[in-house]
């Protein structure tokens, strides 16, 4: 399942500007599978079993209410299943999680994969009081 699902991480990670190589994929595969930093996937597979999609999430403190909510790092579709609703059932697999698990919400940012947005309009809210994330790489 790694090498399927590395395929397509690879393609996503290109198009977000990086290219983390196996070592670096390996130790997010490690955390997905172990839990690590609370890190979780859910993968699609098409009929003929190949990896389509996969999103990352994970949870965080809500430091404004008090409560958990949970975050998604990275959700890609394959191009061959753009235009479907695999996006959606990603996200609604994730809330049906979160709902479960009482995170008070579920976020993502705006520019995971500009392709999906149309789709993200249709599902969620789109919170514009967060105009830009910024960073500091250490």
């Amino acid at each position: 399942m790694f090498d399927a699902w590395l395929r397509l991480y690879e393609r996503y990670a290109a198009a977000r500007g990086g290219e983390p190589g196996r070592r670096v994929a390996g130790i997010l595969w490690r955390w997905l599978l172990d839990g690590t930093f609370r890190v979780a996937g859910v993968i699609a597979v098409d009929r003929r079993k190949e990896v389509v999609g996969f999103a990352h999430y994970r949870p965080y403190p809500n430091t404004l209410d008090g409560t958990e909510a949970g975050h998604i790092d990275d959700i890609y579709i394959a191009s061959s299943h753009r235009g479907t609703d695999l996006a959606e059932r990603l996200i609604d697999h994730i809330c049906n999680t979160a709902r479960k698990r009482g995170w008070s919400r579920v976020t993502w940012p705006a520019d995971s994969d500009p392709d999906l947005r149309p789709n993200f309009d249709r599902i969620a809210e789109a919170a514009r009081d967060e105009a830009a994330t910024y960073r500091i790489i250490l």
